[in-house]
């Protein structure tokens, strides 16, 4: 059966294909987590280093559930991206409301901007995810505490080095270099810092922060699986309008539309198939 946008927007076909994951108008939301006795430590390691890196904090079964919903999204030939039609993948980032709230004001908003990898184990000398780049070129923090933006990434099986787990330019680091950093050649590589993380764990960073993830290796002992999504203070203005409400996501046919319009603004990244993205590019929502 050859793709259609009808096709792919046909909401029951997604409830079939994940039957334990929720496609629906009005989520149930888990409640948010309390991270209080954490936020110390990850607001000093933010402020000096730009980026946080905590362990899991996500029930292991909502952790199962959206990385079976990736494997057989993949098995059936879509990006992994497409998680992001279910209800639950909307839910892991509203149980991290509080944590976000401490950092970007109450009334933070969630940028238009998200992704899902499925790292592969060896293949033809490995796979791996997005090159080095920063998320957002202008100004994202004023005197390293007032963040104007902040990206997040969880990963849904054990990020190693051996499967391509993120790597990242400290702040620390990157504020000793004489000259702004235009290019990864500039990069010295004894200051990077690699960061592997157990599944479930919670890590973000500024999205002025150089970062990267690792190629795969045949010693990986299972596909890395992960998820972004980017959110910003509303005390600014849009970095790239609309904001949404992180407690009222997108509505599933929305959601759709935005996974679609990822396809373009990421195709330097990773690139889907031609027939895909001509899809994409008829019914994707895009931003700038």
């Amino acid at each position: 059966m050859s793709l259609t946008s009808e096709r792919l927007l046909d909401l029951s076909y997604w409830k079939g294909l994940n039957p334990h994951l929720h496609v629906s108008e009005t989520p149930a939301f888990t409640a948010p987590l309390d991270l209080q006795e954490r936020l110390d430590q990850i607001s000093d390691t933010l402020h000096h280093d730009g980026y946080l890196h905590q362990a899991p904090v996500f029930a292991p079964e909502q952790i199962k559930a959206l990385r079976t919903g990736i494997e057989t999204l993949v098995a059936n030939g879509w990006p992994a991206a497409f998680i992001y039609v279910y209800d639950e993948t909307w839910d892991l980032f509203h149980q991290l409301d509080g944590f976000l709230s401490h950092f970007l004001g109450d009334d933070f908003g969630l940028l238009p901007h998200f992704w899902a990898w499925h790292i592969d184990t060896d293949q033809k000398g490995g796979t791996s995810g997005w090159p080095p780049h920063v998320d957002y070129p202008g100004e994202c923090a004023f005197f390293d505490d007032f963040l104007v933006s902040l990206s997040l990434w969880i990963p849904l099986s054990d990020a190693t080095p051996e499967n391509g787990c993120m790597n990242i330019l400290p702040l620390s680091r990157q504020k000793d270099y004489a000259e702004k950093i235009t290019d990864p050649s500039q990069i010295h590589l004894q200051d990077v810092r690699c960061l592997p993380a157990k599944a479930g764990s919670v890590l973000g960073w500024r999205q002025d922060l150089w970062h990267w993830s690792g190629r795969s290796s045949k010693y990986a002992a299972e596909p890395r699986i992960s998820l972004s999504l980017e959110f910003q203070n509303r005390a600014f203005e849009p970095l790239c309008p609309p904001l949404y409400d992180l407690t009222e996501p997108p509505r599933p046919l929305e959601r759709l539309r935005l996974i679609c319009g990822q396809f373009g603004k990421y195709d330097h990244m990773e690139r889907v198939s031609p027939e895909l993205e001509a899809i994409g590019k008829e019914i994707g929502v895009t931003q700038t």
